[in-house]
């Protein structure tokens, strides 16, 4: 299965993910919904603006719809137009720096 959309980056220290594991803004991982890829899946990610790719693990659910300050908005919707959430390192990764926030991936279930 592949996604066409948008990333964007996601940091929730001290939060628990939706898999049980402590979200870590420094580890290889990311949120999905669950209609795209159950938690534990590994997916591909390349970033369209500079090609790189990287391949991380579900651990978490969404992106969701934020209000204007950066809170999912509840109840939880997802967001239509972000196919997937990156942790800070996985964005600096595939990206090089956390600035653009949001960019346009292709994401490929492995």
């Amino acid at each position: 299965m592949e996604y066409t959309g948008y990333c964007t980056y996601y940091d929730l220290p001290g939060r628990m993910t939706a898999s049980g594991e402590m979200f870590n803004p420094n580890s290889m991982t990311c949120a999905m919904t669950k209609e795209k890829a159950a938690l534990g899946t590994r997916v591909r990610v390349k970033s369209e603006m500079s090609g790189r790719e990287i391949n991380v693990k579900v651990n978490d659910r969404g992106p969701f719809e934020r209000s204007r300050d950066g809170k999912a908005i509840r109840p939880l919707r997802p967001d239509k137009n972000i196919v997937i959430d990156l942790t800070p390192a996985a964005f600096r990764e595939m990206v090089g720096n956390l600035g653009p926030g949001k960019v346009r991936v292709t994401v490929k279930l492995l």
